[in-house]
Formats: C-alpha cells, structure tokens, sequence
C-alpha cells in the first residue's frame, strides 16, 4: 500500500511538472534549453543604425544573479547615443546558467 501511495505522490509531482511548463510567459522558455531573441522596443524608422551595443547580466542556479544588462549599459558599450530600436538575447540551460543579454541599434553623436 505504502508503495503506492508514493508512485500516485511521484506521479502527481511529475504530470504538474509537465502542466506547468507549458503555460504562457512574456518569452518562450524551453524545458531543457532557451535561445531566443525576441525585441523589446522599435524605433519610428528615422534613425539608420550603425552601431550595436550589448550587455549582459548572468544567472547561476537561479540563486546568483549579476550584471548590468540595461539599455544605457549597452549604449556605453558602443557609444550609442541615438537610439533606433532595442532587442534582447536569451540562452538559459536547464536553469542552471543563463545569459540575458539587451541589445542596442543605433547611432554615435
């Protein structure tokens, strides 16, 4: 009986494991492995770029996290002062390590 009890316990665990991972979120995410850019602003068409800057902030075990991944740390980056659009790149393995890294178009002064 005890035996059981514990393979319907694993059984449920498992089956909401794998309800869970298909529900929407704001980017896709894969189980196993991400790599996905996906745009986060777009610009009016004026500016032409010519420039791109990237920064990055990083993950270990979903428990660390460090970095500077934002907009005008990119810009420094490349010296972009005139922004046209920006766009963002993740890659995350087993949720163990990831890499988000935002990415800037644009141009110097």
């Amino acid at each position: 009986m005890k035996l059981k009890f514990k393979a319907l316990i694993v059984a449920i665990g498992l089956a909401s494991i794998a309800l869970t991972t298909g529900c929407a979120t704001a980017m896709p995410l894969g189980l196993i492995n991400t790599m996905i850019t996906t745009p986060v602003t777009v610009g009016n068409g004026e500016i032409k770029w010519e420039r791109t800057g990237e920064a990055s902030c990083y993950s270990l075990l979903g428990l660390f996290a460090w970095g500077d991944s934002s907009i005008n740390a990119a810009c420094k980056e490349s010296n972009i002062h005139r922004v046209g659009w920006v766009s963002t790149r993740v890659h995350n393995v087993l949720g163990i390590y990831g890499v988000y890294t935002t990415i800037v178009y644009g141009q110097a002064e």
